[in-house]
């Protein structure tokens, strides 16, 4: 099936890493300040890996975005 019929919700932290241009010591930190919850935003599979929820960390973007006291780009 493809990826634009059943897009994927989790992804290891390997492959966020690549596709958001994050790093995973970024992330982590995120975890520990808990900017991030466990089971929501990521979540340690039962592989051993970290997996990341894109459609959460989407949303963190966007709401931080609404409530950064900083200017808009392009302002």
């Amino acid at each position: 099936m493809s990826a634009y019929l059943l897009p994927l919700q989790w992804v290891r932290l390997a492959k966020y890493c690549e596709l958001s241009g994050d790093t995973s010591d970024a992330v982590h930190a995120r975890r520990r300040k808990r900017q991030w919850t466990d089971g929501v935003h990521c979540r340690i599979g039962p592989d051993g890996n970290v997996w990341i929820n894109l459609s959460e960390v989407n949303k963190w973007v966007e709401s931080r975005q609404q409530n950064a006291s900083w200017p808009a780009l392009g302002a």
